[in-house]
């Protein structure tokens, strides 16, 4: 490439980068600029003249302008305001911070009940073999404790569905 060619295809670049941190859309920002989608992606995948870490920096001003306006929304928001469609666009461009995944990931709690109730089977069983026979207090212990499993079962199932 020629300087000139450079120039002209770096300024090209400049205003592409300008468009996407405030339209956060590869299609919007090259038609604010009249660049075709091809051109600003083969920017971005080739690398050419360093765009690509330039597009990181622009995505990231999209995110930080993403939060910027929620937290106007959040500082004026009139009863009725709906602010659904804007934690979606921060989930999807900032989901580090704001998505919660780490409940869909992390299976643990689950685990950690089903474990919690095969032990307290084995437990029960034991005991009865060795008092030959449940008793009332026993029964109302059991009982008790099968409650508690199914209350935390309970919990975890309804936290999985909102979700």
């Amino acid at each position: 490439m020629s300087a000139n060619t450079n120039a002209v295809t770096r300024a090209k670049q400049d205003a592409f980068l300008a468009a996407y941190s405030i339209a956060g859309s590869v299609r919007a920002a090259a038609l604010a600029i009249d660049v075709p989608i091809g051109t600003a992606k083969y920017w971005i995948v080739q690398d050419t003249l360093g765009f690509k870490e330039k597009y990181k920096d622009a995505k990231e001003m999209f995110r930080e302008y993403l939060q910027d306006l929620a937290v106007d929304r959040v500082q004026n928001q009139k009863p009725g305001d709906n602010p659904v469609l804007l934690i979606t666009l921060l989930n999807a461009h900032w989901p580090e911070k704001y998505r919660r995944d780490a409940y869909h990931a992390d299976n643990s709690a689950k685990e950690v009940m089903g474990e919690w109730k095969k032990w307290l089977k084995e437990s029960t069983r034991a005991e009865k073999k060795k008092s030959g026979g449940a008793t009332n207090a026993d029964s109302e212990q059991k009982a008790a404790k099968e409650n508690a499993v199914q209350e935390a079962q309970s919990i975890l199932s309804r936290k999985g569905k909102s979700e």
